[in-house]
């Protein structure tokens, strides 16, 4: 008896599963692409062998968003949940290419948008012949209104640079982009229209402070900018994004000056070294949180940048040189320090009555002048870690 129960409860399931494959390729492709949103790759490759509907979407990998990736791109980072990966050899590359040309013209076939398509590649001398194809895949995406769009281009040599398509700048669908391994050259005259635009990465960039200016300027609803590795730039100047509230600079190693007016700024990141760096700010009412990673940054410096930011919640001091620390900030509620070998002897004054949480990475000496001065009733959490002399 209990072996005739078990085989009917196989029946039942076995029969179940055959009437959901046969339901499968009467289902609209739209509700198909959402199904295999929620798989990773190894089960898209395995719902090809339960019906046609499933092959025909999972070769194409038919599944917004569209990441592109070369394995020798030279900063991986994690990778959306759908790739496409190539080796360096030419068959490969040819393979590659017909792979992307396939999947965006099932896109067309089927009249579909993606939020967001990834192209990571890696451009080396013998594949200048690349370029044309990649103008094909981002007029592609732009034409299917692609809302996420992320370029890096690695290339071997500067005379190799992709020559930027300037239509990227008046693709009104974009509210986030993300550039990396380009020329940027643009003209006062350029035509450049990204109303949507919230979110703009600038990562080793070849740029200008004048074209710089110009494309920020001309994004009216940006909320936040970064600008990495931009080693051309010796000097910033923000201005004129009204609803910009979050900044960052880092590692732009020529940079010589940055001034800051934009009164709706609440976070800024500054990671700058080996050169001095003057950073001016012309209005800081707003800002809650600032992070400043700069081994050059006088204590004057310091002391003019921060009583500009009467409203501070936050500040990160992390590997300058400055012996002479004053923080005197009544709204300050997290406080984080790491010190470097030349801070042994370092020493504070801090006056923040309100602190709630403090960090500490650094040596004795500094932490007893530290604790000297410090109100700590209000705290309410400590983290510290005394290096070794």
């Amino acid at each position: 008896m209990e072996a005739q129960s078990s085989m009917k409860k196989v029946d039942r399931r076995s029969s179940w599963s055959t009437r959901m494959a046969d339901r499968i390729p009467h289902l609209p492709d739209e509700v198909l692409m959402r199904i295999l949103s929620f798989l990773p790759v190894e089960e898209i490759a395995r719902a090809k062998l339960v019906s046609k509907a499933w092959k025909i979407l999972s070769e194409f990998s038919f599944v917004p968003p569209l990441t592109f990736h070369c394995p020798l791109h030279h900063r991986p980072e994690v990778l959306l949940p759908i790739s496409f990966l190539f080796n360096s050899t030419d068959t490969n590359c040819h393979s590659f290419i017909d792979l992307i040309d396939s999947c965006l013209k099932l896109h067309y076939q089927k009249n579909l948008t993606f939020s967001k398509l990834r192209l990571w590649l890696r451009l080396d001398l013998y594949q200048i012949k690349w370029h044309s194809f990649i103008d094909s895949w981002i007029d592609a995406a732009l034409e299917r209104k692609v809302g996420h769009l992320d370029l890096s281009f690695l290339h071997s040599s500067n005379v190799n640079y992709y020559p930027f398509p300037v239509k990227v700048f008046s693709a009104r669908s974009i509210t986030v982009l993300r550039l990396e391994d380009f020329k940027l050259e643009i003209q006062g005259n350029a035509n450049i229209d990204l109303p949507a635009l919230r979110k703009l990465r600038l990562r080793h960039i070849q740029i200008n402070q004048q074209s710089i200016q110009k494309l920020i300027s001309s994004c009216p609803s940006i909320r936040d900018l970064e600008i990495s590795n931009c080693r051309s730039l010796q000097k910033l100047h923000v201005s004129g994004i009204a609803n910009l509230q979050r900044f960052s600079v880092i590692w732009c190693f020529r940079l010589e000056r940055i001034e800051i007016d934009v009164p709706s700024l609440q976070y800024i990141i500054h990671h700058h070294g080996p050169s001095p760096c003057v950073v001016v700010l012309n209005s800081g009412e707003f800002i809650r949180e600032l992070i400043l990673w700069n081994s050059y940054i006088t204590e004057d410096l310091f002391q003019c940048l921060v009583s500009g930011i009467p409203n501070l919640e936050r500040l990160e001091i992390n590997r300058t040189r400055m012996q002479r620390i004053q923080i005197l900030h009544h709204r300050l509620k997290r406080l984080d320090i790491t010190l470097t070998d030349k801070q042994k002897n370092a020493r504070f004054k801090i006056d923040t009555p309100n602190l709630r949480s403090l960090k500490y990475n650094g040596y004795r000496m500094p932490f007893y002048s530290i604790m000297s001065s410090l109100n700590t009733s209000s705290l309410e959490e400590t983290e510290i870690n005394i290096f070794r002399l």
